[in-house]
């Protein structure tokens, strides 16, 4: 793997060629990562992808080709980005007859898919959330199914949004983005959000929380932590505390001991708060004559199609553990700001959507 040579691999340089490079109207590509369209390029991408590059648009690449343009796919924007030096060449030689270098692989950035992408991300700690969470930093990258785009800031994006777009400019909230993440090869400094913290609502297991982080989700943490021992104050603020809290409870739960509050945290946190009744707050009747059976409170599955997925996370977006069918009643344990309820599927915790469930014996 090469290192960087004489290239800023800021975000504000990322952002500042994306921009450029929706000005230029690069083409998009499927399979691509910022190459110069030729025909050479043209035949191996059609025996790669040949659902992509039917006859009815040879003649639009043609044009590509005849224009000296520089193409490439969603994903392929960032990765050659990283692989071209931070774009070095890429600007200069559109249109022209100019040639650039890119080595594949290089700078730190793998050849992954737009999902895969997002699953890297999220593997070197970097910092990640729902689209709802979005901060004000310029360079981090957006992500749906199966599609990246990259956020250039003021409410905008720049992605290689399909064949009969190429590389665009668009509103973020006028799309079906669900994530966003910084990205490990870009440099972001130490930009923080600008965003007015009572504007944004974070749900727990929304986003990496670590040292620095704050908000109502930090305070839920903290709450389930005391619960399970730890006694620290509930400020909402990700301390040197807090940590330590984390990294105990992850050694109990035989995970890597980082102080960072992750998927795999979050879903073990879950599986505790299971085992411990975590947030089944009742109140003993003062010596009852008979004895009685405190109510469980459970959440009743209700659907006209026969069945709802039960997720590891609360939302659409995250792994199904298993499915289940109209009627079914399951352990209630939390729910999410979002509507989504946290439920006890054996011997896991998993969610499920407030749309097909309601809480009874609450």
């Amino acid at each position: 793997m090469s290192e960087r040579i004489n290239t800023p691999f800021t975000n504000e340089h990322f952002v500042d060629w994306c921009l450029k490079m929706a000005e230029k109207k690069s083409p998009y590509w499927y399979g691509s990562c910022v190459y110069k369209a030729s025909n050479s390029l043209l035949s191996r991408k059609s025996k790669q992808y040949p659902q992509h590059y039917g006859f009815s648009r040879t003649s639009r690449y043609r044009k590509d080709i005849a224009s000296k343009q520089v193409v490439a796919d969603c994903v392929g924007g960032c990765k050659g980005y990283a692989w071209t030096n931070g774009g070095q060449g890429v600007l200069e030689s559109i249109g022209t007859d100019k040639t650039f270098t890119s080595k594949y692989g290089s700078n730190g950035c793998p050849d992954k898919s737009a999902s895969g992408m997002f699953a890297y991300c999220k593997t070197k700690g970097m910092d990640w959330g729902t689209i709802d969470t979005l901060p004000e930093i310029p360079g981090v990258a957006l992500f749906t199914d199966g599609h990246i785009g990259y956020y250039v800031g003021n409410g905008y994006a720049v992605e290689w949004r399909g064949f009969n777009y190429g590389c665009v400019k668009t509103v973020v909230k006028q799309r079906t983005w669900k994530h966003w993440a910084k990205l490990p090869f870009i440099h972001y400094g130490d930009t923080t959000s600008t965003q007015p913290a009572e504007t944004v609502t974070y749900t727990l297991g929304s986003r990496l929380l670590k040292k620095g982080s704050s908000g109502a989700d930090v305070k839920t943490l903290q709450e389930l932590l005391n619960q399970l021992g730890a006694a620290l104050t509930v400020d909402g603020d990700f301390g040197s505390k807090t940590e330590s809290a984390v990294k105990a409870f992850q050694k109990k739960a035989g995970l890597e001991q980082d102080g960072k509050y992750g998927d795999q945290t979050h879903t073990a946190l879950m599986a505790a708060v299971a085992d411990n009744d975590v947030g089944q707050k009742t109140e003993p009747d003062p010596e009852p004559e008979t004895p009685q059976e405190t109510p469980v409170t459970r959440v009743k599955i209700v659907c006209d199609n026969g069945t709802v997925n039960i997720r590891q996370g609360n939302g659409a977006d995250y792994a199904r553990i298993t499915s289940v069918k109209d009627g079914t009643e399951l352990e209630w344990i939390a729910t999410a700001q979002n509507g989504w309820h946290a439920v006890k599927v054996g011997s896991q915790v998993g969610w499920v959507s407030g749309k097909y469930s309601e809480i009874i014996n609450a």
